[in-house]
This record gives C-alpha cells, sequence and structure tokens, in this order.
C-alpha cells in the first residue's frame, strides 16, 4: 500500500467508506454531497488516499483522510463547548455559503498565509477512514500508519496550531485513544472529540503528529504562480509535460522558471552555487539544485503573507 494525494475523482468512493462522517444530518445528503464537491476546490481543502496495489473490497482504495483549515474562532468554540456533529456544522455552513466553496468557517488562501505567517492553523480532520469490513488486522494496521505518514508529509511547511477531529466508531475512537497524541475533549454515545496541539505532539517527539509542529518559514518569497510551477515540477516533469498540466505555452512555462531563478538568486543564492563545469550551470541543473531544496522545504510552496 501507499499513500497519494487526494483527486476529485476519489471523492464519491470516499465518502462511501463511512456514510456516518457525511454530515449532512443539517442539511440532508443532497446537499451534503453538494457542499462536499464544494469543499474539493476550496483552498482550505486537503486531502490524502491510501491506495493498494490489490483490490480490497469494491476497489483498490482502502483509506482516506480530509480536512479543511478552519476559524480560529470556530475552533475555539467547538473546543469550549463540545457538542457532537462536528462534521455536519462545518458542512451546513458550506452549503449555506452564498458563493460555491466560500464560507464564513473555512480560511482563504490568504488567511491561509497570513496563519503560516502567524499563530499558526487551525485544521478539522473531516474524515479519516478505511475499509475496515474488507481488511485484515495487519492491512488495517497498515492503512492506520500510512494515513499518519500521509497527512505529516502532505501537510509538512504548513504552520500548524490545533487540529481537530470527531473520532466517530469505536475503532477510530480507540485508534485516537492509542496514539498517546490526541486530547479527548469530550466523549459522547458513539464518537468522542479528539484535538491534537503542540503540547500533545511534543509529549511523543518521534511520532507523526510531532512532525507536522517542526514548522521553518520560508525565505525564497516565492509568487503564487512559482510555487505552482515547483509543485508541479517535483514529479520531475519535462517542460512540455508542465505546461500541459499547468494550461501554459512552453514559452510562459519557461519564463515562469527564469522567474524562480531570480528570486533564488536574490534571496538564497547559496542553492545556485558557482558550478563546477559548464554542464552543471544550464538551467536544467538550476532546476534541479531548485527542486531539491524545495522538497526537503516544503514551507516554500505553501502560502505565506510576507509583511
Amino acid at each position: 500500500m501507499h499513500w497519494r494525494p487526494f483527486r476529485e475523482a476519489d471523492l464519491s468512493f470516499c465518502l462511501e467508506m463511512q456514510p456516518s462522517c457525511l454530515g449532512a444530518e443539517l442539511v440532508g445528503r443532497a446537499a451534503a454531497l453538494k457542499a462536499w464537491r464544494s469543499l474539493v476546490q476550496h483552498p482550505a481543502f486537503l486531502a490524502t488516499v491510501i491506495e493498494s496495489e490489490r483490490p480490497i473490497g469494491r476497489g483498490t482504495i482502502a483509506g482516506c483522510g480530509m480536512g479543511v483549515f478552519v476559524r480560529a474562532a470556530f475552533a475555539e468554540r467547538e473546543i469550549r463547548e463540545p457538542r457532537p456533529g462536528l462534521n455536519a456544522r462545518i458542512i451546513a455552513k458550506v452549503s449555506a455559503a452564498v458563493s460555491p466553496g466560500a464560507s464564513a468557517v473555512l480560511l482563504s488562501r490568504d488567511e491561509i498565509g497570513q496563519g503560516n505567517a502567524g499563530g499558526g492553523l487551525d485544521f478539522v480532520n473531516l474524515y479519516g477512514t478505511w475499509q475496515a469490513g474488507a481488511l485484515q488486522p495487519a492491512e488495517l494496521t497498515e492503512v492506520q500508519g500510512l494515513l499518519g505518514t500521509g497527512f505529516a508529509e502532505q501537510f509538512a511547511g504548513y504552520r500548524f496550531h490545533r487540529v481537530l477531529k470527531e473520532a466517530i466508531g469505536e475503532d477510530q475512537v480507540s485508534f485516537a485513544r492509542s496514539t498517546g497524541t490526541y486530547r479527548v475533549v469530550a466523549e459522547y454515545a458513539n464518537s468522542a472529540l479528539v484535538v491534537v496541539t503542540p503540547e500533545t505532539a511534543r509529549s511523543a517527539p518521534y511520532s507523526m503528529a510531532a512532525s507536522i509542529y517542526r514548522y521553518r518559514a520560508p525565505e525564497l518569497r516565492l509568487r503564487p504562480a512559482e510555487q505552482e510551477l515547483l509543485a508541479a515540477a517535483l514529479n520531475g516533469s519535462t517542460d512540455a509535460e508542465l505546461s500541459q498540466e499547468l494550461g501554459l505555452s512552453v514559452e510562459s512555462t519557461k519564463k515562469r522558471w527564469l522567474s524562480v531563478f531570480d528570486r533564488v538568486g536574490r534571496y538564497k543564492p547559496e542553492i545556485l552555487a558557482e558550478p563546477s563545469t559548464e554542464k552543471e550551470g544550464r538551467g536544467q541543473q538550476k532546476r534541479h539544485r531548485i527542486v531539491a531544496y524545495v522538497r526537503q522545504h516544503p514551507e516554500e510552496l505553501r502560502p505565506y503573507f510576507w509583511r
């Protein structure tokens, strides 16, 4: 099994794995599904899929985790006055939004950048589940571990403040208790509100939770278009492939690379140190150095509010 970034086409199958996490209690199933489709397009939405090399149940997706960055006031109220139905309240707010994907509870890209540059971000794990009935015990353990690994790797570079989740069902509640990094805020009939904070994460310094709190501020001051190019380039794509993926001409793609070179040369020139041979000084070698640096510094690809 392995983790990979979520694709929009995964949504229906992932939601079917645990319908109780759909959050339809306040708005009904149809409106909730529409809200989820809107969420997938929102900059506050992040998700990971666990995929199996062999079919499991009705497909190869063995597990999925999805969540959103929310406003600090909303997170604080949920912790101060805990009650069941965390997902439903978020889905209802998204469903009631005037414009698609907008919500008073979700953060915009600019607000995420402000959180990364300030006191951190509050994140609600809306959906962390797996095909429990179709998995062998060893497979279940692997999926649970990969959900944590995928979360830590995909979300690295964000400045987290608190991570909230309503664990639903005995398996999820037991798993939350067993990790040692969650604080159980409240327990209900078949669920519990749990929170990860910097303090609880540090209590298990080698855990996946602890890794997401090891934050470094970016240094390259990349523009969103430059971040978009570098994020796509992490897969080793050619200019032609990058152009197709980004919807640009090859000439425009090359201009973006020149802009990236200028940024790096201005703010962190040691990445583009004087080459030992003419060949190493070519643009392709510059790209390799920059991509290697960004792969080790994911904060460079996250929204950030430069003061």
